[in-house]
């Protein structure tokens, strides 16, 4: 009965933030900064309303597309405190909705003999245990802490540069990140020789990506991905009460690709559900349909094919040209990707164990992994990366100019996560942050965490109320930061030499190391020994380190 209660709170939780949009309204001087940043046609789309204009006023919306564009590329101070308050307010009732699942999850665990929610579902994961959490939060904090401190001088002094006075705000920091970083790519085009204009504008499109990742499964693993029709029955994306074939001779959203090996046969299928719609899922994800497994008492076959989507918000496409993608939009993509094949190539007897059904601090490994294909000078320059009117590839230089700007502000991005991941911690602890419990309210303890980090908070927020990972992934949030680390270590190890090698059998090599002696197992062996066999040792945290030192 307990449990029930739980996963009602959790399906709440999470419904809230994918049904509940706040719309808002801004006067005319902010109507104007906002048309600065997206043209009208594209912002219709993104607001989803016909009125979102009107009278010289705008109504804008928490779709997270919007928001986070405005956040990065507004220059107006007042426009950007408008998008964060609202955006970060728009679900208020999902601090009641936490409050009860923190209460319910300490309940359950604790009458079965644990501690504590953290102490319950970490027991079975690699870190074992809390006291292991904190010890790598502490590490990486120290770790990144001086790196830190100077990124945060710099978006100082850019304010203070720009605005006259140097206190950063939680609105400011992508801003004035993308702000220097763009000063960056200036000035090393410049000591290049290269030309003025070192824009990585319109290198990256939908089906650019697509073709990358066809040519990425081909060289590491010798597989082929195959656009294939979708038969009506199988679609989600159209409203199947009005005419189905006028919607999809008019562009639906979702494709589907079949992945075979050239010894191994039908691997499974893969949706891509990559554009916003009314009432879809906010966020990007990879979904299991079905779990792929072997099934040795089958006479007709003897593998249930895996069939995973891949659910993105991806910028929309125009009426007469390819979807115009942002870099970090790319990384996404691929990083969802990245658990689609995981899923796919994996080798399992029990569904429950396919794929990404693997310890939760190991799984986003496979993903981190891929992510980092989207920005690797090589695999950009000669294979992603073409301009959608020209075809002509990106240039080495600016290649690698893109690759050195992913690690400006690295650190800032680090102390976040770190900050993210102690509240995770703290919210289901053996002291949760929970008032009926005796605890603090999990606001009050968002805000000490971020100061005491000394990352920016805005008083009157809760972001934390559209945090859906607070439900996927309670209490193992380090997770993410854990399997970077891993991936990281992967990538020094098996890829970064290889990976510029003339010769493809290099790169299958590494491909073919990392499916065999790790993907293909899925949740079905301890990912530690996995990484040690894939590594040749235990793994370390100093390629993460060096990586995102690299300027």
């Amino acid at each position: 009965e307990l449990n029930n209660v739980i996963v009602g709170l959790e399906s709440l939780f999470s419904n809230n933030i994918t049904e509940k949009t706040k719309y808002y309204n801004v006067g005319e001087e902010l109507a104007a900064e906002v048309e600065k940043v997206i043209p009208r046609h594209v912002l219709g789309q993104l607001v989803r309303r016909d009125d979102f204009s009107t009278d010289g006023n705008m109504t804008l919306s928490s779709d997270n597309l919007l928001t986070n564009t405005l956040l990065a590329h507004s220059p107006s101070p007042q426009l950007r405190r408008e998008v964060y308050m609202e955006s970060n307010t728009a679900i208020p009732e999902n601090l009641n909705v936490l409050d009860a699942l923190i209460k319910e999850r300490h309940n359950h665990s604790t009458l079965l003999g644990y501690k504590s929610y953290a102490h319950r579902v970490l027991s079975d994961r690699m870190v074992r245990n809390p006291q292991n959490v904190s010890k790598f939060l502490n590490e990486m904090e120290k770790r990144s802490r001086c790196m830190f401190e100077k990124e945060m001088e710099l978006l100082m002094k850019a304010k203070q540069y720009v605005e006259g006075e140097s206190h950063i705000e939680a609105w400011d920091v992508p801003f004035y990140s993308n702000f220097i970083k763009a000063q960056r790519q200036y000035q090393r085009s410049q000591e290049e020789g290269e030309v003025s204009d070192d824009s990585t504008q319109g290198y990256f499109t939908v089906e650019n990506s697509i073709n990358g990742m066809k040519t990425l499964v081909s060289d590491l693993f010798g597989i082929e991905m195959k656009e294939v029709d979708i038969p009506i029955e199988e679609r989600w994306d159209i409203d199947m009460t009005s005419n189905a074939e006028d919607r999809i001779s008019k562009g639906a959203a979702l494709r589907k690709f079949e992945f075979h090996h050239e010894h191994d046969g039908a691997l499974g299928s893969m949706y891509f559900d990559l554009h916003p719609r009314e009432g879809k899922f906010v966020h990007a994800a990879h979904f299991t349909i079905r779990c792929g497994r072997n099934r040795e008492d089958d006479v007709e076959s003897d593998r249930q094919l895996p069939i995973v989507a891949l659910v993105c918000n991806l910028s929309p496409s125009s009426s007469d040209s390819d979807s115009l993608l942002s870099h970090s939009e790319v990384e996404t993509l691929y990083h969802e990707f990245g658990h689609g094949v995981h899923s796919l190539l994996s080798r399992c007897s029990f569904q429950h164990l396919s794929g990404t059904r693997a310890a939760m601090d190991f799984v986003e490994t496979p993903s981190h992994f891929f992510e980092t294909f989207a920005r690797d000078s090589s695999f950009l320059s000669k294979v992603l990366a073409r301009h959608y009117t020209t075809g002509k590839p990106m240039s080495e230089i600016r290649a690698q100019h893109l690759k050195q700007s992913h690690n400006d502000f690295r650190s800032v991005e680090v102390q976040t996560q770190i900050v993210h991941s102690r509240f995770d911690q703290a919210l289901f602890g053996e002291n949760p942050c929970c008032p009926a419990l005796g605890g603090s309210s999990t606001t009050d303890v968002f805000e000490k965490l971020h100061k005491e980090a000394g990352v920016p908070f805005a008083i009157g927020t809760h972001w934390h109320s559209r945090f859906g990972h607070l439900v996927s992934y309670g209490a193992g949030y380090y997770g993410y930061l854990y399997a970077q680390v891993f991936a990281a270590d992967i990538w020094s190890s098996c890829m970064s030499a290889n990976i510029n090698s003339t010769q493809s059998s290099s790169l299958r090599e590494g491909g073919t190391k990392i499916w065999k002696d790790m993907l293909i197992h899925g949740g079905g062996k301890d990912p530690k020994t996995m990484l040690e066999v894939v590594l040749g040792r235990e793994p370390s945290v100093e390629p993460f380190f060096e990586g995102i030192s690299k300027r």
